[in-house]
C-alpha cells in the first residue's frame, strides 16, 4: 500500500468527518439491530466506539500518509472485536461502512483516492491464505505468572512479596520495573484485549500495579546519587493508557531523576504550561493510540512556543508508527525506557 492520498483529498476527508461519521454510525446501527446479527449485537457498543475512533485514525493516516500503520491498526481493531463476540465480519462491516460513506458522500476523484486503501485491506479479509488478524502477539519478555495471578486478584501484599523475592537476587528497582512490571502490564493488556479477563479483574490489576509502582519508586539504592535533572512525564492528550507514564516516572525516580507525572487527560496547552512552570530537562510523552497523533503534534507545537522550552522524547506504539514524522519535527523517539533515559542523558533533543 504505497500510493499516497493527495493533500486535497485528505483535507476534504477532514472537513467532512462529522458527516461521514454520522453515515457510518447509521449504517452500523441498522445492520446490528435489523438484520438479525446476534454476533454484532453482542459487540454493538464496542463496534460503534471503534467506528468513531476509526474515523479519527483515518484522518491521521490520510494527512500524514501512514498507510502501513493503517493495516496494523485494523488488525488491532479486529482482535478486540473478535474477542468480544464477533468474527472478522465486524471489521469487514466497519470497513464497508466507511467505504460506502466515502463513496456516497464525496465526489470523484477524491472519493476513489480515499476509499482505495480501505478497499485493499477489505479485499484481503476474504483471502484464506492471509494470517488471522486476531493472533496474539508474543510479548518481548515473559511475564511472571505468579505475579500475574496476584495482580488480577488485586492482592497487593502478595504481589509485593513476589517482587521482594525477585529483588532478593539483587535486581535493582529500575530493572524490576523494566524486566518484571512492564511485561506483567503488557500481559494484562493482552489478556484484556483477548477478552480473557473480566473488567473487574483488569481494574484490580491496574490498581495493584499503581500501588506497586509507587513502592518501587521509593526503593532507589542509597548508593545512587540523585541528580538535579527533572523529567516531566505525560500521556498524549486523549490517550488513556495511564500506567505507562506512571511506570516511566517511577523508573526515572529509581534512576536518580526527579520526575513529575502529569498523568492522562491534559490538553496540549496545559502540558505546555506545566513545562513553562517546572522548566524540566526533558518532556517525556507517551503515545499509544495512533488516532491521537494530531494531539501529539499540538503538544510539540505548544511546548516550543514556551521560552526556554525543553527537548521532547516520545515513546509508545504510536510513536514507532510515526517515527519519521516526529523526528522530522525535532522530537526524539525512544523504543523503551532505557533508550529514553539514555537519550535524555545525552541531551540529544532539539529544543
Amino acid at each position: 500500500m504505497t500510493d499516497l492520498v493527495p493533500s486535497a483529498a485528505a483535507q476534504l476527508f477532514s472537513s467532512e468527518l462529522a458527516n461521514l461519521s454520522a453515515l457510518v454510525l447509521k449504517r452500523l446501527q441498522l445492520e446490528c439491530h435489523y438484520h438479525q446479527r446476534p454476533d454484532l449485537e453482542r459487540a454493538d457498543q464496542q463496534l460503534l466506539q471503534h467506528a468513531m475512533e476509526f474515523g479519527r485514525l483515518l484522518t491521521v493516516v490520510y494527512r500524514h500518509n501512514l498507510f502501513p500503520a493503517l493495516r496494523e491498526e485494523c488488525a488491532w481493531h479486529a482482535a478486540v472485536l473478535r474477542a468480544r463476540g464477533s468474527d472478522h465480519d465486524a471489521l469487514a462491516l466497519l470497513l464497508d461502512s466507511w467505504i460506502m460513506a466515502i463513496q456516497g458522500l464525496l465526489k470523484p476523484p477524491e472519493c476513489n483516492e480515499l476509499a482505495r486503501p480501505l478497499q485493499l485491506i477489505r479485499d484481503d479479509l476474504d483471502k484464506p491464505a492471509e494470517p488471522a488478524p486476531t493472533q496474539r502477539v508474543a510479548p518481548a519478555k515473559t511475564a511472571n505468572l505468579e505475579l500475574l495471578e496476584r495482580l488480577v486478584c488485586g492482592d497487593v501484599h502478595g504481589a509485593r512479596d513476589v517482587l521482594s523475592g525477585i529483588a532478593a537476587g539483587r535486581l535493582p528497582p529500575d530493572r524490576l520495573i523494566v524486566d518484571v512490571m512492564l511485561p506483567a502490564m503488557a500481559e494484562v493488556g493482552q489478556r484484556w484485549q483477548a477478552n480473557e479477563l473480566e473488567v473487574y479483574q483488569e481494574h484490580l490489576a491496574t490498581e495493584a500495579i499503581r500501588s506497586l509502582l509507587a513502592g518501587l519508586a521509593g526503593m532507589r539504592p542509597e548508593s545512587q546519587q540523585r541528580t538535579a535533572a527533572l523529567g516531566l512525564v505525560s500521556c498524549a492528550p486523549g490517550d488513556a493508557h495511564e500506567l505507562i507514564p506512571l511506570a516511566l516516572a517511577s523508573y526515572l525516580t529509581c534512576r536518580g531523576w526527579s520526575a513529575r507525572n502529569l498523568g492522562v487527560g491534559l490538553p496540549a496547552g496545559q502540558i505546555a504550561r506545566a513545562v513553562a512552570a517546572f522548566h524540566p530537562q526533558v518532556l517525556f510523552l507517551t503515545f499509544t493510540m495512533l488516532s491521537r497523533f494530531e494531539d501529539v503534534l499540538e503538544v510539540m507545537a505548544e511546548v516550543r512556543r514556551q521560552p526556554g522550552h525543553c527537548p521532547i522524547i516520545v515513546g509508545g506504539r504510536g510513536a514507532v508508527a510515526t517515527r519519521h514524522v516526529l523526528e522530522g519535527r525535532g522530537a526524539l523517539v525512544a523504543l523503551d525506557f532505557d533508550e529514553g533515559f539514555r537519550l535524555a542523558g545525552e541531551g540529544r533533543g532539539h529544543a
